[in-house]
């Protein structure tokens, strides 16, 4: 019994394509039909289906048409092996970045959506959960230039390592030097991980004393010494570092004097 085969628009249907998508790769040679009669008309068999779908999974994975002309033009098991361990190598990569941008995402609308709620002025202790951070080398006492230094590598160090992050950079502060007025004094930059390694920091879960800052950074000291004054006032025994981050910042909000800014600071233990 002859194969039934489809026309071109009936083939590209079933492909999810355009038909002119099948009549450019037929000029190039790239996929041709398996028939062509005697008015030009181009007809596909279902046989073909699978090999276009491979088709277009190399060329959304980066493959050029012209590399995957090449592969068909000398394909042979070996090789078409060798083509997909190449590419499933490149998928689980691409899955990983999409990986760190989900979570950059959902970390994003968390604060976003907290920040829509919150009561600018109220300071209150807060309870947190344990969470994992990953921290620069130490910045005290640096200059300008060095911190560019620090800042760089950190990003490097993050990116090389592939560690999943909430691409959330922050800043942690030693409390003596708020109170010294000296909250430019940072101490590191750190984000939030699910990486568990030898530069892991645990965050430990407990209670924290939390304000915000309303409006841009150059008042930040000022809101520092407002929170440190309110825990004098209540006999709040402070611990050794705060934690800064940027709930409403550029990305998010245009005029600098509508960022929020979070602060929290440990208890001593």
């Amino acid at each position: 019994m002859k194969e039934k085969l489809f026309t071109c628009g009936t083939f590209a249907k079933i492909c999810g394509v355009e038909k002119h998508v099948l009549f450019h790769y037929d000029e190039i040679g790239l996929f041709k039909p398996i028939y062509i009669n005697e008015k030009g008309y181009r007809f596909y068999s279902y046989r073909q289906y699978d090999t276009f779908k491979v088709i277009i999974a190399l060329k959304k994975l980066g493959m050029s048409l012209k590399d995957i002309q090449i592969y068909l033009d000398q394909r042979n098991p070996i090789l078409f092996t060798e083509l997909l361990t190449q590419q499933e190598a490149k998928l689980l990569q691409s899955i990983e970045e999409l990986k760190h941008i989900h979570e950059m995402i959902t970390r994003f609308k968390q604060y976003t959506n907290e920040a829509l709620t919150v009561d600018y002025d109220e300071i209150k202790i807060v309870h947190f959960n344990k969470s994992n951070l990953i921290l620069s080398a130490n910045l005290e006492n640096s200059t300008s230039k060095d911190f560019a230094g620090f800042m760089n590598d950190y990003t490097s160090f993050i990116e090389n390592n592939q560690v999943m992050t909430g691409e959330f950079v922050g800043i942690m502060t030693k409390v003596e030097n708020i109170y010294k007025n000296q909250t430019a004094n940072y101490s590191y930059l750190f984000t939030t991980t699910s990486h568990l390694g030898p530069n892991t920091f645990e965050k430990k879960a407990g209670n924290y004393l939390c304000g915000y800052h309303h409006g841009n950074y150059d008042g930040l000291n000022d809101s520092y010494q407002r929170i440190i004054q309110y825990a004098d006032a209540h006999q709040i025994k402070l611990g050794k570092y705060a934690y800064e981050e940027y709930i409403i910042f550029d990305i998010s909000e245009a005029s600098p004097d509508n960022y929020l800014t979070r602060i929290t600071i440990e208890l001593e233990q």
